[in-house]
């Protein structure tokens, strides 16, 4: 049975991501492709730092609607950020999560994947989430390009 392509995005939405793919906060961007970029997120808790969003530079509100092409593109990207996050960063894996819709726990509504660094020692971040430091997310930025350029 299919699923309903019904839009949650209220009337006239402005889509960050959209603005960030047409090249907003670029300090923010550890990669950028035709069709995918990679964003450190500006929110993030405590045990999770240098959380990164993968997104599609085309609007597509979430995964109902998403072509299997760019869905493959989006796969591949999300498994070299996880790569890149264990050589980069100091943790000890990652979580990986995609919501769809409100009930879902959808809030931004353009279709994105984040990879979640995870630590041992730290408990699970969910729902604790603050807003990142702008020189910590441009310094995770960094350090995820250059991972990211390793395994590319």
């Amino acid at each position: 049975m299919p699923v309903s392509a019904e839009s949650h995005e209220p009337p006239g939405y402005a889509c960050p991501f959209c603005a960030i793919a047409g090249g907003a906060e670029p300090e923010f961007t550890a990669w950028r492709s035709e069709h995918v970029f990679v964003q450190i997120s500006k929110h993030w808790g405590p045990a999770s730092p240098g959380h990164a969003l993968v997104i599609p530079t085309i609007h597509y509100e979430n995964i109902y609607t998403l072509p299997d092409d760019v869905a493959a593109r989006i796969a591949r990207m999300v498994r070299l950020v996880a790569t890149a996050m264990r050589r980069g960063y100091p943790c000890d894996g990652v979580a990986i999560r995609q919501n769809n819709e409100p009930a879902g726990g959808q809030d931004v509504w353009h279709l994105h994947t984040h990879v979640v660094p995870r630590h041992n020692d730290r408990p699970s971040p969910e729902n604790r989430w603050e807003l990142a430091d702008g020189a910590e997310r441009a310094r995770y930025a960094v350090l995820l390009r250059r991972s990211l350029e390793s395994v590319v």
